[in-house]
């Protein structure tokens, strides 16, 4: 992952909803939804069933997916 797009993710809020992680690749939130059922985005759900995904597991996400 090259520097701007590091920079980027750390002004992210530590901890993103599938829409946000959407909006920052500028994809479809289903794109999102897919890549965590195939285990290429961690994700977890909160109390109240809403997909949550860290800053982090963001970061590892694209450091495996992006040149």
């Amino acid at each position: 992952m090259d520097d701007i797009a590091d920079k980027k993710i750390t002004e992210l809020p530590s901890i993103l909803s599938i829409q946000e992680v959407a909006n920052f690749f500028s994809m479809h939130y289903l794109s999102i939804y897919r890549a965590i059922h195939r285990g290429e985005l961690r994700a977890y759900k909160d109390e109240d069933g809403t997909w949550c995904i860290t800053r982090s597991d963001l970061r590892d996400y694209c450091d495996q997916h992006l040149i």
